[in-house]
């Protein structure tokens, strides 16, 4: 099932204004698409990040630097260097040639 931010909001008893900082922050790191609404796989991940401002008695800033990280897929991001790398030896060898 999907949520309206509202309805997520409700859902997991926090503000709209959290919970539409929560998806901004998901966009960021790749986590949803730009027009996805969250879904009940994403409650988890919010109430992690809600953890762990409470027990920490972070903002909620901190909090999503320093549990959504952990939601990122790791191979995705080698990856995505290993392709930086590439692209950077490449244009390292044009440069040679001119």
């Amino acid at each position: 099932m999907y949520y309206s931010d509202q309805d997520f909001a409700e859902k997991v008893g926090d503000k709209p204004g959290n919970i539409r900082f929560f998806k901004k922050c998901l966009r960021d790191l790749g986590l949803i698409g730009s027009r996805q609404q969250l879904s009940d796989e994403y409650l988890e991940i919010f109430k992690a990040v809600s953890d762990y401002r409470d027990e920490n008695r972070s903002t909620w800033e901190v909090a999503m630097e320093s549990v959504l990280p952990r939601y990122v897929d790791q191979e995705d991001t080698k990856n995505d260097r290993e392709i930086l790398e590439e692209i950077l030896a490449v244009l390292k060898r044009i440069e040679q040639k001119m």
